[in-house]
């Protein structure tokens, strides 16, 4: 009998050596390889990218980050994801409800119409009518970026939708490829330019800024949604010292759906220290060149025409008091 169970015993030590592999990780981690193609963008130049994946079940979101603009591996476990990029060398703007990939959005801090001007100190400035009560937000960074939906992460390879600007399909867009995926990037933010010509004295000045009214005061990444609530955003001047005043700035855009109007408005200090606000006449009211824009990411904005005073001689210089701005509501010679 006890030989009969040893020998019992070691069939079963033998039976209980079979080789298994063993595996830990569930579900399985993958190297996916990221790879931006900026055939959209071909003029961007980031410091760095970040990409979000967000799990299709639900979840917070995972971030990598990435210097430079050709990307690096991740790990991801398999599963299906939503994915959005965008450049992480911004200084200025400030994110919202980065957990959630629907709202994940971005937005400025609040500002103030003269903060352009060097040296300002004063919160007080004239405002167009009807903006009174909109919040002044500074312009925020150039921003690139773009979404891929249907991402799908597998034992056998990566699948996702996700195409260049204007390229259509016959598989709905869909990716495939062995744990590499493929994101165009694009502007997601506006460039505005102006141009003010024909200005009278303008050897004279010393400074100017202005600002622009109605303006979407966010951005939401997935949808490219802005928001509905009208801002002021300010912007620098620059002047030729002859008659022309240009400025460029950044701007998430205009709401389409938004009815307030969007009027220029121009903070000026002449040489002999008199400040003059230009605001409310029919040529700084620039609706129309901005809703009529060929390339809405894109808007050129042209004035014609403002009437700077001939200062008196020996002035005594540049200080900001509360009201001390001049307005000047100039009528267009017809």
């Amino acid at each position: 009998m006890k030989k009969l169970f040893y020998l019992l015993a070691a069939l079963l030590l033998l039976a209980s050596c079979e080789h298994k592999e063993l595996c830990y990780q569930h579900p399985h981690l993958k190297t996916v390889r990221v790879e931006f193609d900026w055939r959209d963008a071909p003029y961007a130049s980031p410091a760095g990218m970040c990409v979000y994946f967000y799990p299709r079940e639900g979840g917070n979101g995972q971030r990598f980050d990435f210097t430079g603009t050709e990307g690096g591996e991740v790990q991801l476990r398999v599963g299906r994801y939503v994915a959005l990029c965008y450049n992480n060398d911004t200084e200025i703007v400030e994110f919202y409800n980065t957990d959630d990939f629907a709202t994940h959005g971005v937005y400025t801090r609040e500002g103030n119409p003269l903060e352009p001007i060097y040296g300002n100190a004063a919160n007080y400035a004239p405002r167009a009518d009807g903006s009174e009560e909109e919040p002044v937000r500074v312009s925020p960074d150039m921003m690139w970026g773009c979404t891929a939906s249907e991402v799908e992460v597998t034992d056998e390879g990566l699948s996702c939708s996700c195409l260049p600007s204007g390229a259509e399909d016959a598989d709905g867009g869909t990716q495939r490829d062995e744990y590499v995926i493929t994101l165009y990037p694009h502007e997601l933010v506006c460039t505005y330019t102006y141009e003010v010509r024909n200005v009278s004295n303008l050897k004279h000045m010393v400074q100017m800024c202005g600002t622009i009214s109605g303006m979407a005061g966010t951005l939401a990444f997935a949808s490219e949604e802005l928001g509905t609530e009208s801002v002021t955003v300010p912007f620098e001047s620059v002047s030729d010292g002859v008659s022309t005043v240009t400025g460029r700035f950044y701007t998430f855009g205009h709401h389409p759906d938004n009815p307030d109007p969007h009027r220029m408005v121009f903070y000026v200090v002449m040489d002999d220290g008199a400040k003059y606000c230009y605001k409310d006449t029919e040529k700084l009211d620039v609706t129309t060149q901005v809703h009529e824009a060929p390339d809405f990411r894109h808007v050129h904005i042209i004035i014609d025409g403002l009437d700077l005073p001939q200062p008196i001689e020996n002035g005594h210089g540049f200080e900001v008091d509360v009201d001390d701005w001049e307005v000047v509501e100039e009528e267009i010679k017809i």
